[in-house]
């Protein structure tokens, strides 16, 4: 199994990414950043992480889609919604094909329940 190349932080994942998986990830990272404004950017498992409130919300490419994961399950109510509109969904994981747009109102919708999660 070939191993994962080393990065140094977010940028260089981003760099090292696949032309394919490169566009939806830095539109993740973006996305999150505005999101999850004071988030702490780190690498972890050789991946993309940021960590905010005791939250862990993180980003990976693959073969043929990135992920959106966190340590919270993605509520029943919107992983139905994601699968509606043909995303592969996990109970933590929300996977996003290189042909398929973000879908940003429902990750908006998952993030806040992470976080309204923690405070309350």
């Amino acid at each position: 199994m070939p191993e994962k190349p080393e990065v140094k932080d977010i940028q260089d994942y981003l760099n090292q990414a696949s032309v394919d998986a490169r566009p939806l990830l830095t539109a993740l990272d973006h996305f999150i950043n505005e999101e999850w404004p004071g988030a702490e950017p780190t690498i972890k498992y050789g991946q993309p992480f940021y960590l905010l409130n005791g939250q862990r919300l993180g980003i990976a490419a693959y073969q043929k889609h990135v992920s959106v994961s966190s340590n919270q399950d993605v509520p029943q109510k919107l992983a139905a919604e994601f699968t509606k509109g043909g995303y592969d969904v996990g109970a933590k994981r929300v996977n996003i094909a290189f042909h398929q747009d973000i879908p940003e109102e429902l990750l908006h919708q998952w993030l806040q329940h992470i976080i309204q999660s923690v405070e309350a």
